[in-house]
């Protein structure tokens, strides 16, 4: 057996660690084996895991020999920061900055400094004539008249653009809400009720309940739900509050099918506005962003637009079913080591895939995890 033959024979082999995988096929590269090595990793990669950091490996091997197309094919299915940054530039160098730029902002929504994504962030956003949305001040305050609130805040647990979320009680009725507090209940009174309406329309299974609202003083009541956020969960990497994932993603699903039944799309589908019950029943929260199809979109958080939406596209609820997907994706991050998910993962992949080619509402959605 020549040298190699040998060494790559011990690339493929699945008890090789990485470091040692890496050297051999950077080896391998200044080799006239280099293609056989290449094709040899991808050809496994279709039955077997294969390390992301030697997918990006061969992906840069293909870049560099001219094969672009077949780089992208290649980083279809990785979720690492390096090798969605190299998609990105592949999407860019063949001209869909839109795609381009929803990986860079998954990157961003992990890490805001990784190396090279805010320039290219800037530059492409610029270049598709996307606005910059300003994040929100962490600094900002509840401004509310306390004598004229019912409630007794007790912590704080959420904070995005639009306002502040605590866990309270209801002195009168003695029982735990959620109070959000907008920032500015003068500048988004209109925000703040059309929020509370379009939750008490769409009332029902997987629906977070509103309970009362004050567009003078900028506050809205909604139920308390202990468990609180999916977001949570995740950042704790709380693996058994997750499995089973049908649990909870099914009927997620489902209530974004209802959403889109009624002519909405939510447009900020994403794990903090996910609260799971204790049973790890689902409920969407936050429909201040929520438009009809067709009407103009609103502004979204970093990581959860579709590229479409980034292009500028007017509400859609495929939109919605990308960031289902892009949920989904955050999940599979944490139980990965669960070797149920493989259906999973094919669902996150429709749904952040192709836009012709997603499930076109919540309702396709739920046929396509049965």
């Amino acid at each position: 057996m020549s040298p190699v033959t040998s060494e790559l024979e011990r690339l493929l082999a699945p008890d090789t660690p990485l470091d040692e995988a890496l050297r051999l096929f950077a080896h391998l590269r200044t080799t006239a084996t280099e293609a056989r090595a290449i094709e040899a990793v991808l050809a496994r990669a279709v039955y077997a895991v294969v390390p992301e950091a030697l997918i990006v490996a061969v992906a840069s091997a293909l870049v560099d020999r001219g094969e672009h197309a077949a780089a992208s094919q290649a980083l279809v299915r990785t979720t690492s920061s390096e090798a969605l940054m190299l998609r990105a530039e592949l999407l860019a160098g063949g001209d869909d900055l839109a795609a381009a730029l929803a990986l860079v902002e998954r990157v961003m929504l992990r890490d805001f400094d990784w190396p090279g994504a805010r320039e290219r962030h800037t530059r492409w956003r610029e270049a598709l004539g996307v606005a910059v949305v300003p994040r929100a001040d962490p600094s900002t305050t509840m401004m509310t008249s306390a004598p004229e609130a019912p409630f007794r805040l007790l912590r704080e647990v959420g904070r995005g653009g639009a306002g502040v979320v605590y866990e309270a009680e209801d002195r009168d009725l003695q029982r735990r809400v959620a109070l959000k507090v907008y920032h500015r209940a003068d500048r988004d009174r209109a925000q703040l009720l059309h929020e509370a309406h379009v939750a008490v329309a769409l009332a029902g299974p997987g629906i977070v309940r509103v309970f009362d609202a004050n567009p003078e003083h900028g506050w809205l009541v909604m139920e308390w739900v202990p468990r609180g956020a999916l977001r949570s969960l995740l950042r704790e990497r709380d693996v058994a509050a997750l499995r089973p994932m049908e649990r909870w993603a099914r009927p997620l699903a489902e209530a974004l099918a209802r959403v889109h039944a009624a002519g909405w799309v939510h447009h900020d589908v994403k794990p903090a506005n996910i609260l799971l019950r204790g049973s790890g029943d689902p409920l969407l929260t936050d429909f201040g962003t929520a438009r009809r199809q067709g009407e103009p979109s609103p502004p979204g958080s970093l990581g959860y637009m579709s590229p479409e939406r980034l292009a500028g596209r007017t509400s859609n609820k495929r939109d919605d079913v990308y960031g289902y997907g892009r949920v989904i994706e955050d999940a599979l991050d944490v139980v990965s080591d669960d070797p149920r998910l493989a259906m999973w993962r094919l669902v996150a992949g429709y749904c952040t895939g192709r836009d012709g080619a997603r499930p076109s509402d919540g309702a396709g959605v739920v046929s396509l995890v049965g």
